[in-house]
């Protein structure tokens, strides 16, 4: 994830948090946490206090070392968006927008009646990826509905997912509110659009005009076993059975314009 992504997460944060300043010290008691927990459903997990505006972590619970190897000290947003694996940063992102878009138009009333439900891959301190169920929910909101704290779970789910497949953006309403689940979703196609490279998003182009692999690797300057590459990518990440759906989704995202 490069340095540009990360600034685009905090922005987004910045602006849920709704640029909310508080002098609360963030040394709540665990009780009150541990109260909170009704609401998650702890498998392999720790959780944490996350300052949205400040965009830090202010407390990581010791269980971290057993779940992905980090200490709770070494632990901050930024460690997390830079292990996140590859395939899935992009909707990690878009993901976050659209958690950002929702609480903004919450009257603020119902702010802490929510939590956030998604999945992704993070990689650990020994190098491995582990599947981790992120949820969150705010604990403290500002009077005008700025999202200030929030508590989250991380839980490794990684056995329960044999086929490697990503869950949806659910939010799931508490204290008798709706739930809304897969708000977005990893077969949506803009889901899937955000999650091919820029390399991989030009092979696509090249591949529904009708160009040959060779041809492309001469275009881009490749070897033709890198557009193999790239190939087995897009067909696995779109699950795209023919050339017709290769090529709708191409037109549908005016891939073969912007050649």
């Amino acid at each position: 994830m490069t340095l540009l992504k990360f600034d685009e997460v905090k922005k987004t944060w910045r602006e849920i948090s709704k640029d909310y300043k508080t002098k609360i010290s963030p040394n709540f008691e665990l009780e009150i946490y541990k109260k909170l927990f009704d609401r998650f459903h702890p498998g392999s997990y720790y959780y944490y206090i996350f300052n949205v505006l400040e965009a830090k972590m202010e407390f990581v619970s010791p269980e971290i070392i057993n779940v992905i190897g980090y200490k709770p000290d070494d632990f901050s947003p930024d460690l997390v968006i830079h292990n996140i694996h590859p395939e899935d940063q992009d909707r990690f992102v878009q993901y976050e927008q659209k958690v950002t878009d929702f609480f903004t138009q919450l009257p603020p009333n119902k702010i802490l009646n929510y939590k956030v439900h998604y999945d992704y891959r993070i990689r650990c301190a020994n190098n491995c990826y582990k599947w981790i169920l992120q949820q969150v929910s705010t604990i403290q909101s500002s009077d005008n509905g700025g999202v200030i704290r929030v508590l989250g779970v991380h839980t490794d789910i990684s056995l329960l997912k044999t086929d490697h497949k990503p869950l949806g953006l659910s939010f799931i309403g508490l204290d008798s509110e709706p739930s809304y689940y897969n708000v977005l979703s990893p077969n949506n196609n803009s889901t899937i659009y955000c999650s091919l490279t820029k390399r991989e998003k030009e092979v696509l182009a090249l591949l529904s005009v009708g160009k040959s692999s060779i041809e492309i690797a001469d275009e881009l300057f490749i070897s033709k076993q890198t557009v193999a590459t790239h190939r087995k990518n897009i067909i696995r990440k779109l699950d795209a059975k023919s050339f017709a759906e290769l090529l709708r989704f191409a037109l549908e995202f005016d891939l073969i314009n912007k050649i």
